[in-house]
């Protein structure tokens, strides 16, 4: 160890330190731009210095006049000196001192200069390549984008690689201190790589991930899911993110003139835990959709906001969303509701056949309100009486009667009900009802021409129970027993009554169909 360094040290004095190149840049306004310029001790506008380097450690000297200031950038030094300042000392510990250095020009305030500093290692060069726009790389570090002006390079062997879409080079440059020189100062070297079209070692890619993932290419985003590109062959690496997941690199080869299909391994998601206590306990849940999900015990779920569904027979159906961290339990309890076939508050309307005398189809339509239910009803009278003759007294002799026709019967019906209802079980219930019925008779003529009684009119009260099952959701069957007490026949009525033998009042069964909402 002390042998190397005692070499390197020899070596560092062998150079000496010196300033090979100055200028006044025409176009560059950072001493005179808003956020990069520096006042100095008169108030005035500094000018500015960068002192191209890739080195760092100098101390600077700026005489009777000072220095206004430094700042260390990407490869550069900025010096602010004052206008009119006329030499500069520069220092460093390792590479010497430069003493005394006079400005080739006047020194201007707000104005921009150049200096490249020799420390004795190396040469300047300008790197170009034979395709513009190349990107160089030195020595496997990426330079910048050709053509590249007072580049340091020290002393030695040194490999620079331009790079443009498929054109590539490569060359091997020597730099030492035999080079040429222009009038007793050392040249800057210049060096153009010779690039060739490579595209017989390039290869199609189809880069795809699952989950919509971004997917990552040497630091850049390249696509969204997929990626579709071109790489020379060797050996590659894409990156897959998400949000609220651990990014997760796939290695791939990419063999030329061929096409190259990978299936990148998708970011893996942050997760909480979802511990969901349900009553009932057993029962069926999906997440996010259709995939099942076993509630028994707590699940890693990803983080992020999850829409649960719980079901179960017999149940009204519940969907949640729960809002899992990464790391934490999400608890929570959720109850499902059985499900009230017997409704205590719907709408309703149904369709029945009434059995009685001279019955027919029924519709009707109720409504229950915290289970009293009120109901309304039209009976279709379609049975018809047995036929009925006729006869009338003689105007001239009331001992003679004359035969006056044939006709038969049907009543139609107006029913209203009031009643409550009780839920037995699950699925049935009995409502108790009372309620007012008003009978209208139709006749049919069969033979002759008098149509008696018809129109004829009765109103009754009812007491019954309607007793409800129930099938299904928003479906009764049902049937409806009830007994008829006449309170009023017209003259109409009691005559057609009497003598086809037919009662306002009596027993009726309703049986049919509800739908309830």
């Amino acid at each position: 160890m002390a042998v190397l360094v005692s070499c390197f040290a020899a070596a560092v004095s062998a150079q000496e330190m010196s300033v090979v190149g100055f200028q006044l840049l025409e176009t560059d306004l950072t001493a005179n731009t808003r956020g990069t310029q520096e006042m100095d001790q008169n108030g005035e506008t500094a000018a500015l210095i960068k002192i191209v380097t890739l080195e760092r450690g100098f101390n600077f000297d700026g005489g009777s006049l000072g220095i206004v200031g430094t700042k260390e950038k990407p490869g550069e030094i900025w010096l602010y000196v004052p206008r009119y300042a006329q030499k500069l000392t520069i220092q460093h510990q390792a590479f010497g001192v430069l003493r005394n250095y006079v400005y080739p020009v006047t020194i201007e305030g707000g104005r921009t200069y150049e200096m490249l500093i020799d420390i004795g290692t190396g040469r300047y060069a300008t790197i170009t390549g034979t395709v513009a726009g190349a990107e160089i790389t030195i020595d496997g570090e990426y330079a910048g984008k050709a053509p590249l002006y007072n580049r340091y390079l020290n002393y030695g062997k040194h490999e620079i690689k331009a790079v443009n879409n498929r054109f590539e080079g490569v060359d091997t440059v020597y730099v030492t201190t035999a080079s040429e020189q222009t009038s007793g100062k050392k040249s800057n070297l210049i060096y153009n790589v010779d690039m060739r079209d490579m595209s017989d070692h390039y290869g199609d890619i189809n880069v795809s991930v699952d989950g919509n993932a971004d997917i990552f290419f040497q630091g850049q985003k390249v696509g969204t899911g997929t990626w579709q590109s071109q790489l020379r062959e060797g050996k590659y690496i894409v990156e897959t993110r998400k949000a609220n997941c651990d990014s997760v690199k796939t290695a791939f080869t990419v063999t030329a003139l061929q096409d190259n299909v990978v299936k990148a391994t998708p970011p893996t998601p942050h997760t909480g835990y979802l511990n969901i206590y349900t009553r009932p306990r057993s029962l069926a849940a999906t997440i996010d959709g259709r995939t099942p999900i076993d509630l028994t015990e707590p699940q890693s779920v990803p983080v992020g906001t999850h829409s649960l569904e719980f079901s179960r027979k017999g149940y009204v159906s519940q969907t949640r969303e729960f809002n899992v961290a990464r790391y934490q339990i999400t608890a929570d309890t959720v109850t499902l509701e059985r499900i009230n076939y017997v409704k205590p508050q719907a709408l309703y309307f149904g369709v029945a056949y009434t059995i009685r005398s001279m019955g027919g189809p029924t519709v009707l339509a109720g409504y229950t309100y915290k289970n009293h239910d009120a109901q309304v009803s039209y009976t279709f009278g379609t049975g018809s009486s047995d036929d009925i003759n006729w006869y009338g007294e003689d105007s001239n002799n009331s001992n003679i009667t004359h035969f006056l026709g044939t006709v038969n019967y049907k009543m139609s019906s107006i029913a209203v009900k009031y009643g409550y209802q009780f839920r037995l079980f699950t699925r049935f219930a009995a409502i108790p009802q009372v309620g007012f019925m008003w009978n209208r008779l139709g006749c049919n003529l069969v033979q002759g021409t008098e149509k008696y009684g018809d129109g004829a009119s009765t109103f009754c009260m009812s007491i019954g129970a309607k007793l409800l099952a129930v099938p299904f959701q928003h479906c009764y069957a049902f049937v409806s027993p009830e007994y008829y007490f006449p309170l009023s026949k017209d003259n109409a009525f009691k005559s057609v009554a009497k003598t086809a033998d037919l009662s306002a009042g009596g027993f009726a069964l309703h049986i049919g169909v509800l739908a309830n909402f």
